[in-house]
């Protein structure tokens, strides 16, 4: 008995070890099925990342990601040799060139008198004529610009006389889908370019020029980077293809439509090779009448996603009207221009689009008179009495737009009328006309009045009085 009580409190202890190591086991069990489930949850989430990214690797939004293939494309659609967004492209690209121009390029003194600079503004007016840039190459180089998003010009002197200078400095454009040519830049200044130079490509030699012998000017990228240039085209370039092929989706289903099937209807096929011969044998075409047994009709499509298709050509469009300035309607939307003082004002928005790039063209033409001028005295002096002076020039490019008349009529003639401004003022906003030289005229104007007036009063002077003459 005293056995059995030494032995039992050893009983109860083992037996709740054996309690303690089953929960324990239990929680084991438990921990390790739940380690099973995150597993699998892990396992999952794996699975749907990748599945998403394989999704996202499908779509892009932006077709077109690097500079080099963007300027390939926008080149080969302007050209005509892709599948895809040429008609628009060659549009935008065109209409885009014309309006940053607007009514050309004018050349404006800084001096007091135009008299001061008269030998400048001539010298810009031949060096404009030398280069054709006062006709269609300005509008050939500002279209190259609007492909590549950046100008890059080499100044070359031509020994040759040019009129009344001893020579002429040549301006010729630099392609860089030819030449692929990099720009060095500053690294104090990003906007202060260097050199221009590029690799043996095809049959162009290398060349590096230097700082006075180049013109570079971007139209788009960041300032840091000199050489990246996206052009305005290049955000929209997806947009343009999608709505081409809206286009072509559209044209498919019209053909579907003009080609409706005809569906006979029988009950049995010993009635069906009867009808096949019958059609056969009669050569039955749309037109004919035929008399059969059964339903006939004619099967076309259901014209539901064209009203889906029409939405995504009117949106593209916007959406890359927006993107380039360009107005709808010269898109080809003409059905959306709700009437004529809408035009008007999506004409001030093309025009309020393009000042940017105005601004920079302004800027180049500037650099390029300078350095050309600074170009022909280095190499002209000795024939020169003079030399040019760039300070004197600065360039202008003008908008004339409906807004710019409607500003003369209402607000500065007006004035001009009440004695508020003068009618000088007045003149030089006046698109296409020098107040100096309109000044100029007026003068002489009234220098032959005053003189015709003296010569009339000297016949009436010598004629009054006379037999036979009438004062």
């Amino acid at each position: 008995m005293s056995i059995f009580n030494s032995l039992f409190p050893k009983r109860a202890q083992v037996q709740e070890m054996r309690k303690q190591i089953a929960n324990r086991e239990k929680s084991i069990s438990e921990a390790a099925d739940a380690i099973v489930q995150y597993k699998k949850i892990q396992e999952l989430l794996v699975d749907n990342i990748l599945a998403l990214q394989t999704v996202q690797g499908a779509y892009k939004g932006n077709e077109y990601q690097t500079y080099p293939e963007a300027v390939q494309a926008i080149s080969d659609k302007y050209n005509c040799k892709s599948d895809w967004g040429c008609l628009h492209t060659g549009i935008i690209v065109d209409l885009r060139a014309a309006f940053i121009l607007g009514e050309g390029i004018k050349f404006i003194h800084t001096t007091k008198t135009k008299a001061e600079a008269e030998r400048e503004l001539k010298w810009c007016e031949d060096f404009f004529s030398w280069n054709d840039l006062d006709a269609e190459m300005a509008g050939e180089i500002a279209k190259e610009a609007e492909i590549e998003g950046k100008l890059a010009l080499k100044l070359i002197y031509e020994k040759e006389p040019w009129r009344e200078w001893p020579g002429m400095v040549s301006a010729r454009f630099i392609s860089w889908s030819t030449k692929k040519y990099t720009v060095t830049a500053d690294p104090q200044d990003y906007a202060y370019y260097k050199t221009l130079g590029w690799t043996p490509t095809g049959q162009a030699a290398a060349e590096t020029l230097e700082e006075t012998q180049f013109v570079y000017k971007k139209f788009g990228g960041r300032l840091n980077d000199p050489n990246e240039a996206q052009p305005k085209l290049m955000r929209c370039l997806t947009q343009i293809d999608r709505l081409d092929k809206a286009l072509r989706d559209l044209r498919e289903i019209d053909h579907l439509f003009a080609s409706p099937t005809p569906d006979f209807q029988v009950t049995t096929m010993a009635e069906v090779d009867s009808l096949l011969k019958k059609f056969q044998d009669i050569n039955w075409k749309i037109g004919k009448m035929i008399v059969h047994t059964g339903t006939f009709e004619m099967k076309g499509i259901d014209g539901s996603g064209i009203q889906n298709l029409i939405a995504e050509i009117e949106l593209t469009t916007k959406m890359i009207s927006g993107a380039t300035g360009i107005p709808i309607h010269y898109l080809g939307l003409l059905d959306l221009l709700k009437n004529r003082a809408t035009g008007d004002n999506t004409r001030e928005l093309v025009m309020a689009a393009t000042t940017k790039e105005r601004q920079v063209w302004i800027g180049a033409y500037e650099e390029l008179i300078t350095k050309a001028m600074q170009m022909f005295n280095a190499n002209a002096y000795a024939q020169l009495s003079t030399k040019l002076d760039p300070t004197k020039i600065k360039v202008d490019i003008p908008q004339i737009t409906q807004e710019t008349w409607d500003h003369l009529e209402k607000v500065l003639i007006p004035a001009a009328a009440a004695s508020i401004i003068s009618k000088e003022s007045v003149a030089e906003k006046i698109p296409g006309i020098d107040s100096e030289v309109e000044a100029e005229r007026r003068a002489d104007k009234q220098v032959a009045d005053a003189a015709q007036a003296k010569e009339e009063l000297d016949y009436l002077k010598a004629t009054q009085g006379q037999p036979g003459q009438v004062a």
